[in-house]
């Protein structure tokens, strides 16, 4: 009977934690796959801050970011700095993300974003 009780247990938790899903990070450095088939850079700080370059490193925008559940909201320069948008995010495995806006009054950045995907770099 205790060997019987010892094993639901088991059971039981081994299962309880299979359906808990993985927490993700959006921290780290990402590339891009742009439409007219280049590739850029974005890193994503745990301090909230973002920089996207090109290959040379030269930045090509920069702002803030907040990721919570599966939104997540953007700030940069270029479509003003107090202006927040949102989208949702969506991690495919732990190394790859898509984006769908959700809320995105500033089209440029819209346009670069909504169904654009990153893949992370992976560490050396």
């Amino acid at each position: 009977m205790k060997q019987t009780i010892k094993v639901f247990i088991l059971f039981f938790v081994i299962a309880a934690f299979a359906f808990i899903p993985p927490k993700h990070s959006i921290v780290g450095k990402w590339r891009t796959s742009e439409n007219d088939g280049t590739h850029n850079y974005i890193s994503f700080t745990s301090g909230g801050t973002f920089n996207y370059q090109d290959l040379n490193g030269k930045t090509i925008h920069k702002g803030k970011y907040k990721y919570f559940n599966d939104t997540f909201s953007i700030s940069d320069d270029d479509c003003g700095a107090g202006y927040w948008a949102r989208y949702k995010l969506t991690f495919l495995g732990t190394d790859s993300v898509s984006f769908a806006v959700i809320e995105d009054s500033c089209s440029g950045r819209e346009n670069d974003i909504n169904g654009a995907g990153l893949r992370r770099l992976k560490r050396k």
